[in-house]
């Protein structure tokens, strides 16, 4: 969301230091509808998710994306490969992460044991990033 919550777990709310229970209940959530249930971030960060994949429209998610990543994404020097490559950008993230969509880092589940965490925006959340330009989806 333009909160950047993830699953339900929102911005500095008590859910993001659970780290016993696998999946929790929340009733005082800031959006609606209030209560909800969640997977927790132990279950997303620790060795139980294979893959996550955030997805990610509109201008509203263009400020919790450059937010969340730490270096600018350098497209063209991407481009050689072409935006389908294989792997995809290589970025690094804010630290300490300033939202919870942020916080997600599956621990090794891809390739050579490594987290997998994919990132696909329209082009109005990617404005700002270096990424906007061609039209269509990128996939970081």
């Amino acid at each position: 969301g333009p909160d950047g919550h993830t699953c339900s777990l929102f911005p500095d709310h008590d859910l993001l230091r659970e780290d016993t229970k696998l999946v929790a209940g929340i009733v005082d959530s800031p959006k609606p509808p209030p209560q909800r249930i969640t997977l927790t971030l132990r279950v997303l960060n620790g060795g139980m998710t294979r893959r996550v994949v955030f997805c990610g429209a509109g201008g509203s998610k263009g400020p919790i994306l450059r937010a969340v990543f730490a270096t600018g994404v350098d497209l063209k020097a991407f481009k050689q490969g072409g935006i389908d490559h294989p792997d995809g950008l290589e970025i690094t993230y804010a630290d300490p992460a300033p939202f919870p969509c942020g916080m997600v880092r599956p621990g090794g589940s891809g390739n050579n044991n490594e987290p997998v965490v994919d990132w696909v925006v329209d082009k109005d959340a990617a404005e700002g990033m270096g990424i906007a330009g061609g039209g269509g989806e990128c996939k970081l």
